[in-house]
């Protein structure tokens, strides 16, 4: 299991985090290294952090997924892929990240990114378990069919 960015709070227990931005992980990395014991990501220089070279198609939930695929992940599930906004504005299911951090500007750039990731992987299978999602290029699936619960 991969967490992206602040997820690793709901999902301690994973096997690995990624995080693009630098800042991100400038901000989190003590925090990390305290509650996450799984191995650490990054396709930037960060220190503490494992580089991979990976497309990260424009955001860090598109480059986990590549990162997944990159390590010939058969199946990959994906939870908390709105790609949208809440009704309340909220970018991220933990609210904004603070002032220096990025909050999900481009989203509307994402959609195209998301499309060229699923015909770049084209023998793996991913699924959008996601509740709610804007995020259409994946087969949906409830998690526990997905998982074969």
């Amino acid at each position: 299991m991969i967490t992206v960015n602040t997820s690793y709070q709901i999902a301690p227990w994973a096997d690995a985090i990624f995080a693009i931005d630098n800042e991100w992980w400038k901000k989190y990395i003590g925090d990390v290294i305290y509650q996450f014991s799984g191995r650490r990501f990054s396709s930037n220089n960060c220190a503490q952090v494992q580089k991979i070279k990976i497309e990260t198609y424009g955001n860090s939930g598109a480059a986990a997924i590549s990162l997944a695929a990159k390590i010939k992940a058969k199946k990959i599930v994906l939870l908390g892929y709105d790609c949208k906004y809440s009704e309340t504005g909220k970018r991220h299911w933990h609210g904004d990240h603070p002032a220096g951090l990025g909050n999900a500007r481009n989203i509307s750039n994402w959609f195209e990114r998301f499309n060229q990731l699923a015909k770049d992987f084209p023998n793996t299978e991913i699924i959008n378990a996601s509740r709610n999602t804007a995020l259409e290029c994946f087969k949906r699936q409830l998690l526990d069919e997905a998982l074969c619960l």
